[in-house]
C-alpha cells in the first residue's frame, strides 16, 4: 500500500525520546516513513513483521490525512486511535 501510495519506508534510529518510545514517524516532505530500528532489536523476527506491519499502516493513516484521502480527526488522541484502528484493519 505505501508503495502504490508513493510513501517510502525506512528502518532508522529515530533516537531518544525521554521516558517515551517513538515506533515510527511519517515526513511528509518524502513522503517517507521511519520506523525505528531501536524497536525492533528485541523482537523475533515473526514480531518484527507484524510490528513493522503495524507501524507502516498507523503511519500511512496520518500521510492519508496529510493528502485529504480521510478527515483528520479533531485532536492528537482521536488521530492516534483513528491510526490504530486503520492499521488493524491492514494487519491480519
Amino acid at each position: 500500500m505505501a508503495r502504490r501510495l508513493g510513501v517510502r519506508v525506512e528502518i532508522a534510529d529515530l533516537g531518544d525520546w525521554g521516558e517515551s518510545t517513538l515506533n515510527a514517524e511519517y515526513d511528509p516532505q518524502g513522503p517517507t516513513i521511519r520506523v525505528n530500528e531501536r524497536c525492533l532489536r528485541e523482537m523475533s523476527r515473526a514480531r518484527r513483521r507484524e510490528f513493522i506491519a503495524h507501524a507502516v499502516g498507523h503511519e500511512l493513516f496520518h500521510h492519508l490525512e496529510a493528502v485529504g484521502e480521510v478527515e483528520r480527526p479533531h485532536g492528537r488522541a482521536a488521530r492516534e486511535r483513528a491510526a490504530s484502528a486503520f492499521a488493524q484493519t491492514l494487519v491480519p
